[in-house]
């Protein structure tokens, strides 16, 4: 059986990946990222059903999309000037390089790429670490020790803590200036 050709991507109404806004690219990301969720959740059910080719199809559309998540979250981190290497576990901001622990450095590449959302001390240890074995002293730890190194980079403000909802990450606006200092009530 011939495979029809892969289409060409369309993007979305309204999606233009020059855009300089920071929210804009953010949003982008969350929309990406439930379309993903619920193709994974659609996929799980093909994938009883048998049907070879449907799912094959449909695991394109899922790559495609995967795909465009990666380029979003790129794109946001690109025009806040942060780069996080987990291989090497380093960031660099700003011309300034700042070595970090592989925890540490998975723990905000994980936040730096979800955008604008705040996840429990519970949430990390399964999402940011496969790791639901560490206990909420220890993420806070953790927390509390990258938030300190953040400050060597001038990055004091990237980690937020929204109480009863989680930390997450503001990353520094495009012209340089900094992302709020966080607060424990969530206000800045």
């Amino acid at each position: 059986m011939i495979e029809p050709a892969p289409q060409a991507f369309r993007p979305l109404p309204g999606e233009d990946h020059t855009t300089l806004a920071l929210p804009e690219v953010a949003s982008w990301i969350a929309i990406y990222e439930e379309l993903s969720s619920v193709l994974r959740l659609v996929l799980s059910r093909m994938d009883g059903d048998g049907d070879g080719d449907g799912t094959t199809a449909f695991r394109r559309n899922l790559a495609f999309v995967d795909d465009r998540l990666t380029l979003w979250r790129d794109r946001h981190q690109a025009l806040a000037g942060v780069t996080i290497d987990r291989k090497d576990h380093s960031l660099t901001y700003g011309g300034r390089y700042l070595k970090l622990t592989r925890r540490e450095a998975d723990l905000l590449d994980f936040l730096v790429r979800h955008p604008g959302r705040h996840f429990t001390t519970r949430q990390l240890t399964v999402l940011a670490w496969q790791n639901s074995r560490l206990s909420d002293a220890q993420v806070r730890t953790y927390m509390m020790r990258l938030r300190r190194r953040l400050r060597e980079v001038a990055l004091e403000g990237l980690i937020t803590i929204v109480r009863n909802r989680g930390y997450g990450a503001e990353l520094p606006k495009p012209n340089g200036a900094e992302p709020p200092r966080s607060s424990i009530d969530g206000h800045s």
